[in-house]
C-alpha cells in the first residue's frame, strides 16, 4: 500500500505532519506524491514550500478515489460509484464478478450487500454450470436487485466523525442481530461535546447463515461474537476505555448465555461465550427491542433504493442521540435450559448391606451364630432365667434357626407365590414354581407338592424344602454337603441335597462350587505332557563316533582294592559315555562321584575315543562342577598352568549341554544305555564283589557286547548282509563275532588301505542312513499334543522329594522352547525362589482359578 491517510485539527499541524512524514520517508528513499486535502489553504502552503526540482502532483480535483471509495474533498464526504457491465447473459461467473464490484470495506452498505451474498448462496444450490444461463426465477430475482444498485450512488457519508481535542466523551455502541438467512453486527461512535451529541456509523459486518441448519439463538450468538470483535478492535485503535463501550442484542437467550459460565453450556455455545467474555465484560451487554436494533436491517437485507432513507442505519436508534441515555431494559432471563450441557451424573457402585448370615462361609457356623443371637433375644424379651438353658446349643434350637433362615429367604424371593397360596390356595400360571405344585407346611415353609405323596419314604424326601436360586443359603447348603461327602462328585452331592432340599438351578450351582473348591481343583489338575519332540540335529547327522556324546553315572556298586580277607568293600560307580549318532557305548569304572573323579574318567575316554566337541548330561552336581573346572582350565590354558592339564585341553574345548533339571526323559539315550549295562551286570555278577581291575575288565566286556548289538532291523533272509552295529563305526566290524581267516601274504599299499577304510566308513554311513535312520520316525509314547500353559498360569510342581500330602504351588514366569521349537521347559516363580522345570513335571490348575 502506497497511500497515507491522516488528518489534523488545523493547517499548521497538518503542515508539520507533512514535513515530518516526508523527511522521514525520504531518508529511506521513499518520496510521497499526489497530495490532496479538503483544505485549500493547506494545499497552497505545501505547494509554495515544494522544491521545483521535485515534481509533486497536487490533487485539486473535487472527487478523489481512495481504497475503492470516492472522496469528495470539498464536501468532505465519502461516496459510492456503481458501474455494471452491459451483459445480457447472466451466469454464475458473471453474477459473482458483479457482486465483487460492490466494494464496501467498512460495511456501510451491508443491508444491501447481504442480499447479494444470500443470492450467491442460492447459486451454489443451483445445479447449473459456471457459464450456463441462470434459471428463470433466479435470473428475474437478480435483474430486480441489479436494477436498483445505481441507487447506492446517492449514499453519502461524512468522513469526519467529530473527534477532536474539545470532546467531553466518546462512546462505542455495538448492535447484533440474526435471522435464518444471515447474521450481522454494526457499531456506532457517539461523540459528546457539552450539550451536543453526534452519532456516526463506524463499521459493520455481515455473514450469511451456513447451509447446515442452525437454530436462530445460535446465529444470534454468532452475531454477538462479531460485535464483540468489532468493538474490541475499534476501542483498541481509538483508545476508548472499556466503561464507554456498550453492546446490544434483542435475544434474551444470548444474554442468559453470556451471563452464565461457559462450562454450563454445550461446546458450540461454550466456545463462543468464552470468546465474548474474553473481549467484553458481562456488564457491557444490554437488551434492545427489535425495532430499535439497526443490525436487524443488515441481517434480513433491504432493497438498495430503501437504504438511503433508513436513518436508524446511518445514525442508530433515536435514544442513542440523547445524552447518557440507554434503552429501557426488560427483565432478563436468569436461567435457560436451551443449549445447556448435559450433566453426566456419576453413579457409584453401592453394595447392599449384607445380612448377618451372609458374613459367614460355612453353614454350621452361620446356624450357630444365629442360634446364639436368637437365644440372647429370648433372654431379653421373656426374661428367661439363664440357668434354665443348657451351656451348649441343642439340635432343636439349631434346627429351628435353620428353618427361620430358610423361611426368611423364601419370603424375600417367593413373596408373590406365598401370598397367592395363602389367599387363593394356588399360584399363578406364570410362576416358575408351577411345575412343583408348592404348598406351605405347618411351620410356614414352602415345600414341593409333587406326585409321590403315597411313597413310603420320609416326608423330607417326598416334599423337599424349596430353596431360592443364587442365594447365599443355597451356596452354604451345597458347600456343607460337599464337605460332608468328603469332596464327592457332582452326582453324589446332587443326590444328597435332593433328599431334603429342592434348590432351583441346582446343577449349575454345584458345578460352580466344584470349580471353586481348592482341594478338588488340585486333585483335578492334569499333568502337562507335551508330544514327543523332534530329534535334535546332533542325533540325525553323520559324523565321527563320540564327537557328540552323552554321559551319565550308574551305581553304586561294591568293589574291593584286592582279593583276600581283611579288605573291605567300598562304593564305586560306572561312568557311561554314549555316542549321540551311532549309540556306541564307552564304560569307565569310577571310584567316587566327585568332579575330579569324573575328569579322570573323561581323560581316559577322550584318550581312547578322540576329542569330544559336545557333551550332553543331566544336572548332576559333579557334572556341573566338572563343566566349570573344564571351562576354567580352558580359559587359563595359555597362562602357565600344569603341563598335563594344558596338554589335555590344548586341541579344543568341550561344549557342555545340560538338560532341564529333573527331566530324565530328555536324556533317554544314556538312560537306555544305563539300563542295558545294569542288565548285563546283574545277570553276570549278581551280589558278588569284584576288585577294581576285575570290574574294569567286566565293563570292557559289557561294552564290547553292547557295541556289537544291531541298531537296525534284523531279517531272516539269507542274502541280507550282517546287521549294522555301533562297532562297525569304531573298528569296522562287530567286536564279538566269529574270527575270519586273514591272508597275511597279500600286500596292500598304505594308500590303498586308506582308501579301503574310507570306502568302508562311507558304506557304513550309507547303511546307517538307510537301515537305522528311518527307525527314529515313530513316536512310541507322548503321541498327543496337550494345550501348552501360558505365562502367569498357576501350576503344581511334581517333586518326588516332597511328602505326598505337600503341595508346591508356583506361577509360570517364562516359557522356553526345545530344539524342535516346541515349548518344553518353564521358569517358575515359587515363594522367594526361581526354579526351572520341564512341563512334564507340572500339573496345570484350571485357568478360571
Amino acid at each position: 500500500m502506497d497511500d497515507l491517510l491522516t488528518g489534523a485539527a488545523d493547517v499548521t499541524q497538518a503542515v508539520k505532519i507533512h514535513d515530518e512524514v516526508s523527511n522521514l520517508l525520504k531518508m529511506a528513499g521513499f518520496e510521497l506524491q499526489k497530495w490532496s486535502s479538503n483544505s485549500e489553504e493547506f494545499l497552497e502552503t505545501i505547494k509554495e514550500n515544494t522544491d521545483n526540482k521535485n515534481q509533486f502532483e497536487i490533487k485539486f480535483d473535487k472527487v478523489i478515489k481512495t481504497l475503492g471509495l470516492f472522496w469528495d474533498r470539498v464536501d468532505d464526504k465519502f461516496k459510492f460509484s456503481i458501474t455494471l457491465p452491459d451483459d445480457k447473459k447472466f451466469t454464475k461467473r458473471s453474477v459473482l464478478a458483479e457482486v465483487a464490484r460492490l466494494f464496501d470495506p467498512f460495511g456501510w452498505l451491508a443491508p444491501t450487500i447481504v442480499k447479494a451474498k444470500i443470492f450467491i448462496q442460492k447459486l451454489w444450490l443451483c445445479t447449473s454450470g459456471w457459464d450456463e444461463p441462470l434459471p428463470t426465477h433466479l435470473k428475474e430475482e437478480w435483474l430486480h436487485f441489479r436494477g436498483q444498485l445505481p441507487q447506492l450512488q446517492k449514499v453519502e457519508l461524512n468522513r469526519w466523525i467529530f473527534i477532536d481535542s474539545k470532546v467531553d466523551r466518546v462512546e462505542l455502541h455495538g448492535f447484533a442481530d440474526a435471522s435464518t438467512a444471515a447474521y450481522a453486527a454494526v457499531i456506532y461512535i457517539k461523540v459528546v461535546r457539552k450539550d451536543e451529541v453526534k452519532v456516526s456509523i463506524l463499521e459493520s459486518k455481515t455473514k450469511v447463515a451456513p447451509l447446515k441448519q442452525i437454530s436462530v439463538p445460535r446465529l444470534e450468538l454468532c452475531a454477538a461474537v462479531l460485535v464483540a470483535k468489532l468493538l474490541s478492535e475499534a476501542a483498541n485503535i481509538l483508545k476508548i476505555p472499556k466503561q464507554n463501550i456498550f453492546a446490544y442484542t434483542d435475544s434474551m437467550v444470548v444474554l442468559a448465555w453470556i451471563e452464565g459460565q461457559p462450562l454450563k453450556w454445550q461446546t458450540f455455545v461454550a466456545n463462543r461465550v468464552t470468546e465474548i467474555q474474553n473481549r467484553l465484560d458481562n456488564d457491557r451487554w444490554n437488551h434492545v427491542i427489535s425495532d430499535d436494533n439497526p443490525a436487524d436491517l443488515a441481517s434480513r437485507g433491504i432493497e438498495p433504493k430503501e437504504l438511503k432513507n433508513k436513518n436508524i442505519w446511518w445514525n442508530g436508534p433515536k435514544w442513542l442521540i440523547e445524552n447518557n441515555a440507554l434503552p429501557k431494559e426488560k427483565k432478563r432471563i436468569s436461567e435457560t435450559n436451551l443449549e445447556k450441557r448435559i450433566q453426566h451424573t456419576k453413579t457409584f457402585h453401592v453394595e447392599k448391606e449384607k445380612s448377618v448370615w451372609e458374613g459367614y462361609s460355612t453353614l454350621i457356623k452361620t446356624v450357630r451364630v444365629l442360634t446364639y443371637c436368637r437365644r440372647f433375644l429370648k433372654l431379653k424379651e421373656k426374661k428367661t432365667v439363664r440357668k434354665e438353658l443348657p451351656n451348649y446349643l441343642t439340635s432343636e434350637e439349631m434346627k429351628e434357626t435353620l428353618n427361620k433362615y430358610i423361611k426368611t429367604e423364601q419370603e424375600e424371593h417367593f413373596e408373590e407365590e406365598i401370598k397367592d397360596i395363602k389367599e387363593k390356595g394356588k399360584i399363578k400360571k406364570r410362576s416358575k414354581l408351577l411345575a412343583l405344585y408348592p404348598y406351605l407346611d405347618t411351620e410356614g415353609l414352602l415345600r414341593v407338592g409333587g406326585r409321590i405323596q403315597a411313597a413310603d419314604v420320609p416326608v423330607d424326601y417326598k416334599h423337599p424344602i424349596i430353596i431360592p436360586k443364587d442365594t447365599h443359603l443355597a451356596m452354604l447348603l451345597i458347600k456343607d454337603a460337599h464337605s460332608k461327602l468328603l469332596h464327592g462328585g457332582m452326582a453324589l452331592t446332587m443326590n444328597y441335597l435332593k433328599s431334603r432340599y429342592w434348590i432351583i438351578g441346582l446343577k449349575p450351582l454345584i458345578k460352580k462350587h466344584y470349580r471353586e473348591c481348592v482341594i478338588c481343583v488340585r486333585h483335578r489338575g492334569a499333568t502337562v505332557q507335551p508330544q514327543m519332540g523332534d530329534l535334535p540335529r546332533v542325533r540325525i547327522s553323520p559324523g565321527r563316533p563320540f564327537h557328540a556324546s552323552g554321559v551319565d553315572f550308574a551305581g553304586p556298586i561294591q568293589m574291593r582294592v584286592s582279593k583276600g580277607r581283611g579288605h573291605k568293600a567300598f562304593k564305586g560307580y560306572i561312568c557311561l559315555f554314549v555316542c549321540m549318532k551311532t549309540r556306541a557305548i564307552h564304560l569307565e569304572a569310577v571310584s567316587d562321584l566327585t568332579s575330579q573323579g569324573f575328569i579322570a574318567a573323561f581323560r581316559r575316554f577322550v584318550s581312547r575315543r578322540g576329542h569330544c566337541a559336545d557333551l550332553y548330561s543331566d544336572n548332576g552336581l559333579n557334572f556341573v562342577g566338572a563343566a566349570k573346572e573344564l571351562t576354567l582350565m580352558l580359559n587359563h590354558s595359555m597362562t602357565g598352568v600344569l603341563k598335563e592339564i594344558a596338554e589335555m585341553i590344548s586341541n579344543d574345548g568341550t561344549t557342555w549341554h545340560f538338560i532341564p533339571p529333573k527331566a530324565p526323559n530328555f536324556g533317554g539315550l544314556w538312560e537306555a544305555g544305563i539300563k542295558a549295562v545294569k542288565t548285563h551286570l546283574i545277570k553276570t555278577i549278581g551280589n558278588s564283589t569284584l576288585t577294581f581291575e576285575e570290574m574294569s575288565t567286566l565293563l570292557c566286556q559289557i561294552e564290547a557286547c553292547l557295541n556289537s548289538r544291531p541298531i537296525g532291523n534284523l531279517t531272516d533272509h539269507p542274502n541280507d548282509m550282517v546287521s549294522l552295529t555301533p562297532a562297525h563305526f569304531l573298528v569296522g566290524e562287530p567286536l564279538i563275532t566269529i574270527p575270519e581267516k586273514h591272508n597275511t601274504d597279500e600286500f596292500i599299499s598304505p594308500l590303498n588301505r586308506w582308501r579301503m577304510l574310507q570306502k568302508m566308513l562311507k558304506h557304513f554311513w550309507n547303511r546307517w542312513s538307510k537301515e537305522f535312520l528311518h527307525t527314529l520316525q515313530q513316536r512310541h509314547k507322548w503321541q498327543s499334543k496337550s494345550i501348552p500353559p501360558q505365562v502367569g498360569d498357576i501350576v503344581i510342581i511334581k517333586d518326588e522329594d516332597l511328602p505326598p500330602t505337600k503341595w508346591l504351588l508356583a506361577r509360570i514366569k517364562e516359557l522356553h522352547t526345545g530344539p524342535d521349537g516346541e515349548i518344553r521347559v518353564a521358569t517358575l516363580k515359587c515363594k522367594n525362589s526361581t526354579l526351572k522345570r520341564p512341563l512334564s513335571k507340572l500339573i496345570c490348575l484350571p485357568r478360571e482359578q
